[in-house]
């Protein structure tokens, strides 16, 4: 007889909910497809309500049960082969069993009535300094975890799948492990990102990655006695001029890849934080790289991924729940007023001009252009000019719209300006035809599995290599240039000679443009070959590579 042995992993999101959303999706579609999995998710107390909202979505109602219909009666994993009767009980017991989700902070902690970015800050400290005491007692197997039950208590954690942004981890397990005399396990670094930025990122420095070159002329401008702070501000997402060539992608100018970084008043502590996770990469101990993308759609970005790194890249695909896979889109509940007006607007809009007629505006939840938000204005005023009715959502907490633009904009009854919006919700209604982003991984991968035409405004980090991928290797999404604003005022020329004029006729004759190819016949050619490009993301995660890798990484342990 066959018996599976139960396995244990741990995860260790960052706070962040653009890295934490893909890779608790991550997590719980590992849970789906190995049945002998138990997950222990150890988060940060600003983050539980999210992810406990986030459970309980109409979306993850399997992890509750495997009954669709309600009727006790579970449906079998046609991805698992049974071939006892023991193994089909394990597949049929409810994912929940096999999840526990634990607040991992110390009990010195000050628990604040309102999360701001400073004590977010704070709680980041005392999540890396907490880490090691649960890391202990799961690998210990002890009943209680700081007063919280270890529902796995007979199960020491197999692997640990870590945000990569949290270059300690893999020194604190290492040390805990020591510490209790037992072996290193597996550590599996999670890039929300696709292969070509992972390796933009990651390289050596004389293979072009960038974090390792800026690292190094930091440590020579503190050597040279330069203020620590104002080293890595001076060197966050330097650009110098150069042509650089990522896999896959065409080449460009080095502030071609981080075009908008220069609106963003980004903390140098902020980079401090995260650039010496291109050294505890490399750790030994960590064995492979997990980025929610698919291969087959950048397969010279993922060979030379593989071939820099020396070690497995799981290239798992973008992370959504079964439903979603199968084009199930249950009926959207609103949360709040903001979701209310949003379904209120986009049927009024289905109505008043049809479907796929609304574009959705949104920048993402951490990136706005605050040192230029006329920008903004031009864009909105735009979209007001040319009658394109829109949703507009500025959830960055550095978004702000001024007063006049406010008024402007309520009194027009074609435009909907909130500060949250339901994203998926929104990206599904029938009224969205288009979606003007930053390019992030999540709003990147929910704009393909909505088929929508995309208009790509990137501002850093792996925005540029997604853009470049959309607009100018799938020629899904139109990249809007006059709005570019790079850090040196010398650097307004593109490498396919474009001159970036930047002013506001510039920008918004370009706009107009925009919004007059998104109506006519490109429009519909760009959706159709969005509907192509998720053809194939969605059969690598049927058969292809993304399958295989999911099932991969679940047993890494092995």
């Amino acid at each position: 007889m066959t018996v599976i042995k139960p396995s244990h992993f741990v995860v260790v999101p960052t706070a962040m909910w653009g890295h934490l959303r893909p890779l608790l999706h991550l997590s719980l579609n590992l849970l789906t497809l190995h049945p002998n999995l138990h997950l222990t998710l150890l988060v940060t107390p600003s983050v539980l309500p999210r992810v406990e909202h986030e459970l309980k979505s109409t979306s993850f109602a399997h992890i509750y049960t495997k009954s669709p219909s309600g009727s006790g009666t579970s449906t079998p994993n046609p991805n698992v082969h049974h071939t006892t009767a023991q193994e089909q009980a394990q597949e049929d017991k409810a994912i929940a069993d096999r999840l526990q989700v634990i607040t991992c902070i110390s009990p010195e902690f000050d628990m604040p009535k309102e999360w701001s970015p400073e004590v977010i800050a704070q709680e980041g400290m005392d999540y890396a300094k907490t880490l090691p005491k649960f890391l202990q007692a799961l690998a210990s197997k002890e009943h209680k975890l700081d007063g919280t039950e270890n529902k796995f208590e007979d199960i020491a954690p197999n692997f640990v799948v870590y945000d990569s942004f949290l270059h300690f981890v893999p020194e604190v397990v290492r040390g805990v492990l020591t510490g209790l005399q037992k072996p290193m396990i597996p550590l599996i670094a999670f890039i929300p990102s696709n292969a070509a930025a992972t390796w933009h990122t990651f390289a050596k420095e004389e293979n072009g990655g960038t974090f390792t070159l800026a690292q190094r002329l930091i440590d020579e401008d503190i050597a040279n006695g330069m203020d620590v702070l104002e080293a890595h501000g001076k060197h966050a997402f330097g650009t110098y001029g150069k042509v650089k060539t990522i896999p896959g992608l065409p080449p460009k100018f080095d502030y071609e890849w981080w075009p908008n970084f220069a609106t963003v008043p980004m903390p140098p502590q902020a980079f401090m934080g995260i650039i010496p996770s291109a050294k505890a990469i490399r750790d030994p101990a960590v064995s492979g790289i997990v980025c929610p993308t698919t291969a087959e759609t950048e397969p010279l970005a993922v060979e030379a991924l593989e071939k820099e790194m020396g070690f497995r890249i799981y290239m798992a695909g973008p992370q959504f729940p079964d439903a979603a896979w199968a084009g199930e889109h249950p009926e959207p509940q609103a949360q709040n007023a903001d979701d209310a007006n949003v379904f209120a607007f986009l049927d009024k809009m289905k109505k008043k001009h049809g479907a796929k007629s609304v574009i959705y505006v949104s920048l993402g939840s951490l990136f706005f252009p605050v040192t230029r938000p006329e920008l903004i204005r031009y864009i909105l005023q735009s979209l007001k000019e040319s009658g394109f009715p829109f949703i507009f959502a500025y959830a960055s907490q550095m978004a702000s719209l001024p007063e006049d633009l406010q008024k402007e904009l309520n009194d027009d009854e074609d435009s909907c300006v909130v500060k949250f919006a339901p994203q998926w919700d929104v990206v599904n209604h029938e009224a969205t035809g288009y979606f003007l982003s930053h390019c992030g991984s999540n709003s990147t991968a929910e704009a393909m599995l909505a088929e929508l035409p995309m208009v790509s405004m990137p501002f850093a980090a792996d925005q540029g290599e997604f853009t470049a991928m959309l607009s100018e290797v799938y020629k899904v999404s139109i990249d809007l240039k006059q709005v570019k604003t790079f850090k040196s005022p010398d650097f307004n020329k593109l490498y396919d000679g474009t001159v970036v004029v930047g002013t506001e006729e510039a920008i918004k004759a370009e706009l107009k443009q925009t919004w007059d190819t998104l109506r006519g016949p490109e429009g519909e050619a760009m959706r159709a070959r969005m509907r192509d490009l998720k053809a194939v993301i969605k059969k690598s995660w049927a058969d292809g590579r993304s399958k295989k890798d999911m099932l991969a990484l679940g047993t890494c342990f092995e």
